[in-house]
């Protein structure tokens, strides 16, 4: 999904339910177990940290100004649309003013998996592409570095 133009206007923009369902009215459906990525644009900026991460002291985490999902639409995803995981261009899921993470909460209460820091989202169709996602194996982790593969039809 495309965020580009809100986040472009909205450092802080998270994808809302009304985005979903207005990327469906374009796509079709999200079929249950998909991957669903969200394009915000903010890989552009990497790897200048002070732009990446919204902030001129990014060092600060309160300073932090980056677009993310929402909770309502994680959860939407997660129990409407049967979600396999979720993925993003920017240092996290939730938007870098997040506090309390709920786009991580909803989603570990879920068992589904997160990819943060994508690269090339706007290489990718709106939809078909195969995705491979290759972790390091980290013995009692709960997240690790990837390595992300998609194959595009």
């Amino acid at each position: 999904m495309d965020i580009r133009a809100q986040a472009g206007s909205n450092p802080d923009y998270m994808l809302q339910v009304e985005d979903i369902v207005h990327w469906e009215k374009q796509h079709g459906a999200i079929p249950r177990n998909s991957i669903v990525f969200l394009l915000t644009g903010w890989g552009q900026y990497w790897p200048d940290a002070s732009r990446y991460l919204g902030s001129l002291t990014p060092h600060d985490s309160t300073t932090l100004h980056f677009p993310g999902f929402s909770k309502e639409a994680v959860s939407f995803l997660v129990d409407q649309r049967d979600i396999f995981g979720i993925g993003i261009d920017t240092a996290s899921i939730d938007p870098g003013q997040s506090t309390t993470f709920p786009a991580h909460q909803v989603l570990g209460q879920a068992n589904r998996f997160a990819i943060e820091n994508l690269a090339h989202l706007e290489r990718l169709p709106p939809q078909g592409a195969s995705i491979t996602a290759l972790p390091m194996k980290i013995k009692g982790g709960t997240g690790g570095p990837v390595r992300v593969m998609a194959l595009v039809p």
